[in-house]
């Protein structure tokens, strides 16, 4: 398999994980030192311990909402030695009883290690609205 074939595959598979609420394997594609900037989460979640508490409260809140329906679309991916860049939009919707739905902007920055991808940084941000009369 070829890196970016390997790098979608982790995506699609963290939020696969999410969705079934399987933390152990959405934090395997994570590196022991990564961040992440979490549209829900003012603060920014940096290392295990972090993001393990991080990803529990996650699932909690992902509960409470509704059915979770979430669509990745296709990865920009651009590699660079041990590095590689993941640039994607992710269309969420959680619904009753308590439903929200939005477009995100998704950055994802992998390193190699031992052989395996793994993600140092995870940042999520909405996707501004078009400003009409300014385009």
């Amino acid at each position: 398999m070829d890196v970016s074939t390997t790098i979608k595959a982790v995506i699609y598979s963290i939020f696969d994980s999410f969705k079934k609420g399987d933390i152990k394997a959405l934090e395997s594609h994570m590196h022991k030192d990564a961040s992440v900037w979490d549209v829900f989460t003012p603060e920014l979640i940096i290392g295990e311990n972090n993001l393990h508490d991080f990803h529990r409260k996650d699932q909690n809140q992902k509960i409470k909402r509704g059915s979770l329906t979430i669509e990745v679309n296709e990865p920009l991916i651009t590699i660079k030695h041990k590095t590689c860049l993941a640039l994607y939009y992710l269309n969420f919707s959680y619904e009753e009883p308590n439903s929200i739905s939005g477009q995100l902007r998704v950055t994802d920055v992998f390193i190699q290690e031992n052989n395996a991808w793994k993600i140092i940084h995870h940042h999520e941000g909405i996707v501004p609205e078009k400003m009409h009369g300014l385009e």
